[in-house]
């Protein structure tokens, strides 16, 4: 009786959980998670501190399309990864709440598009294109079950010991399972993250020393290689110990990366 009332619960949850994220999602939203993609995402990103009073929140006024997911990452930590609320009728709406007091970039995720404006060097950029080189390939050699990468910035100091940073596309566009719980790709469905990646050079060329999911996703082949920007609007947001408006934000001046 015991077990049966926890089976209960358990698939009760999961509904409510599905109606949330239905909630969040627009009615013709290209990325659904559904229960299973929802539990991956409260693992991925980390949790707001009840104890702190800061925030944002804004509206993103260009491109006009409904937002999928918004992140806030402060660059000094970039292994904190914390999701917004998106919200209002046209998904364009944006809250941060719960920060902690720091600066943060922000990464602003479509359908079909991302725009993002992550610091990825404290220093300025120095790498050579022998570094770039090395980076590449070590970025391309890296995650074999993702058959495809596509670096959009690399940042970093050139010299042994120093370090750099990468954000990439990673995807799988053929047959593969994805985890026991998923179904196995098929030839419409592949598998596609954003991916933040520290780097050292190690004397012999770079080795990567972390990687960071910021946005895994099973999704329809046509939505596995979204266009990148990179916008100056979504860096070094200040955060204190209150909810900061950023007002109306247009990202027409973003600039357009290479695909």
């Amino acid at each position: 009786m015991e077990k049966t009332m926890i089976d209960l619960l358990k698939r009760a949850s999961l509904c409510v959980l599905s109606s949330l994220w239905a909630l969040q999602l627009p009615a013709q939203s290209a990325i659904s998670p559904g229960p299973e993609g929802l539990k991956e995402r409260e693992r991925l990103y980390t949790p707001a501190d009840p104890a702190a009073a800061g925030g944002a929140k804004g509206v993103i006024v260009n491109p006009e399309l409904p937002i999928e997911q918004i992140l806030a990452i402060p660059p000094d930590e970039p292994r904190f990864v914390y999701r917004g609320l998106v919200y209002g009728d046209e998904r364009r709406s944006f809250s941060f709440e719960n920060l902690p007091m720091a600066k943060y970039d922000l990464i602003v995720i479509y359908a079909d598009r991302f725009y993002e404006g992550l610091r990825l060097s404290i220093e300025t950029d120095s790498l050579t294109d022998k570094d770039r080189r090395s980076i590449s390939d070590i970025v391309n050699a890296s995650d074999p079950f993702f058959n495809k990468k596509i670096i959009h910035r690399v940042a970093g100091t050139t010299g042994r010991g120093n370090p750099a940073r990468c954000l990439v596309t990673q995807y799988r566009d053929g047959p593969g399972t994805v985890t026991a719980v998923y179904k196995k790709l098929s030839g419409e469905l592949g598998r596609r993250t954003f991916k933040l990646i520290w780097l050292k050079d190690v004397g012999v060329g770079w080795q990567i020393v972390q990687k960071r999911d910021l946005y895994p996703v099973t999704v329809s082949r046509k939505l596995l290689t979204p266009q990148h920007y990179y916008a100056e609007e979504l860096n070094n947001i200040r955060v204190t110990n209150r909810i900061k408006n950023l007002g109306e934000i247009n990202l027409g001046k973003a600039k357009k990366s290479a695909r």
